[in-house]
Parts: C-alpha cells; sequence; structure tokens
C-alpha cells in the first residue's frame, strides 16, 4: 500500500506510488538508489505573490483566435462578442458575378474617378461566366478586365481565349481554390470576398467571410469594414459517421443547427 511522508521542508512532500524517479536532493537521490526503492517525489513549489499587471505593451485577454485576428486588424487589445468595430482588411476578392456591382457601388459613392485603397490588396478571378457565348455573361468580365487595366490592379486572373482554357496562362479556375494556390490565403489576416463559400479560407487560419457587393464597394474605396464580432459556438459531436456521409454533410447539418439557433 502506499505511504506518504512530509519532509522537513514544508514545500516538499515525498509518495510511494511503485515508480523510481530522481530527488531534487543529490544525497537523497543517492540513499534511496541504494535501499533500490521505486519513489517519486512531488516537488511543490512554495507559494508566489500575485503578479502585478504588465504595464508596457498590450494588456493580455483571453480570446479565440477570430477575436485575436479582428483585434489586431481593428488595433484593439480586447474584442468582445456583439461588438461592432472598423476592421482593416487585409485582401479583398471578387468576380465576375458580384464584381461589376462592386465597382459600380465604388464609382456611385467615391467618384466616377476613384481609386482603389490599395491595387495589390485586391484580388479579381473570372470563374462564373467563362467559357460561353452569351454576350451578356462576357460582359461581365469585360467590365472587369477594363476596371483593372484603369486601376492597375495586380491580381487580376485573366481569362481571354474562350476557346480554349489552356492557352490562358492567367486563369486560375475558381475563386476560392485560386486564393489558396496562389497565396492570397495567410495565417492571421483579414479576408472578405462577394462570395459565401469564401468562408472556406478560414482553414488558413484566417478571418474570412462573405459580403454583399455595398459593403465590398466600401472596402475597394476604403481598405476597411465595420464588422460585428461573432460569438463563438462549440459542438461536441459523439458516436461515428456513417459511411455514406463525408466531412460536408456533417458541417451542413452544424450549418443548419446554427441557423435555427
Amino acid at each position: 500500500m502506499a505511504s506518504s511522508t512530509i519532509s522537513s521542508t514544508p514545500f516538499i512532500k515525498k509518495k510511494e506510488i511503485g515508480l523510481f524517479s530522481s530527488f531534487s536532493s543529490p544525497n537523497c537521490t543517492q540513499k534511496w538508489r541504494k535501499r533500490g526503492s521505486k519513489v517519486v517525489m512531488c516537488v511543490m513549489a512554495p507559494a508566489q505573490p500575485q503578479r502585478a499587471p504588465s504595464t508596457s505593451g498590450s494588456v493580455k485577454h483571453a480570446m479565440t483566435m477570430t477575436k485575436k485576428i479582428l483585434a489586431r486588424a481593428s488595433e484593439r487589445s480586447k474584442l468582445d462578442p456583439g461588438e461592432n468595430v472598423w476592421v482593416n482588411v487585409d485582401v479583398l476578392m471578387t468576380h465576375d458575378v458580384c464584381g461589376p456591382g462592386t465597382i459600380g457601388i465604388l464609382k456611385n459613392e467615391f467618384g466616377h474617378n476613384a481609386k482603389v485603397w490599395d491595387r495589390e490588396k485586391i484580388v479579381i478571378i473570372p470563374d462564373h461566366y467563362i467559357f460561353t457565348t452569351d454576350e451578356r455573361a462576357n460582359r461581365n468580365v469585360d467590365i472587369l478586365r477594363d476596371f483593372c487595366m484603369e486601376q492597375n490592379i495586380k491580381y487580376f486572373y485573366d481569362i481571354k481565349d474562350l476557346g480554349n482554357f489552356r492557352a490562358n496562362p492567367d486563369y486560375k479556375g475558381v475563386c476560392h481554390i485560386a486564393l489558396a494556390q496562389e497565396g492570397h490565403c495567410r495565417p492571421g489576416e483579414v479576408l472578405l470576398g462577394t462570395d459565401s463559400n469564401t468562408c472556406t479560407a478560414g482553414a488558413f487560419g484566417q478571418f474570412a467571410t462573405g459580403i454583399g457587393n455595398t459593403d465590398a464597394g466600401f472596402v475597394m474605396g476604403a481598405g476597411k469594414l465595420l464588422l460585428k464580432v461573432p460569438p463563438t459556438l462549440r459542438f461536441i459531436l459523439d458516436g461515428e459517421m456513417p459511411s455514406f456521409l463525408l466531412a460536408k454533410d456533417l458541417i451542413l447539418q452544424v450549418s443548419v443547427m446554427v441557423l435555427e439557433m
């Protein structure tokens, strides 16, 4: 049966548990090794005075990854769920579906000759209305092309040869895949896009979400947006997934549960 003894030092407890471990005292270690005893000593540190709060640097608060990212982007030391804060955007993505509308809002609200806030932080990817002879669909891409030439947008993944996609060296395919493959998804940054699936970029350790044309037009001109700090939800999943279900089925069910809350 295990026995316990307390040494003369009030902060050291010796407890026999059937295993061998070295002690803090060399003499004590040698003594117990000679006796062949299997004893583990647990050393209890003396009580320490409470450390005063730091007087320099940012004050530390317990926050989730999302809160930390938004706090950095809003130049705040602490954020709480439900707060509305102005967030500096690192990347804005739009495509041929919402791009023309976003550009129209920029020009209406900031002026016809307005310049984007940062030509290297805007990513424009035609990927919906392509490889078609529909003139209206092609017109959407034409508007993007003209705008990118006017603004000298650095990351415009254009498509010109509608007959053979392999003849387009800048064509990158689906915008969400292209964002990751071309290095636009970076941990700790804020990425906004005119597509509901933009949130998939959160897999890269960044805050990413979809926004509408109006918000995107404002971001395009100002480089920031008023966002509400989201709450944190925890889902505990118990059991095994049936073979006919995949991870996407699981997250879609979680999404339905969130919408019903």
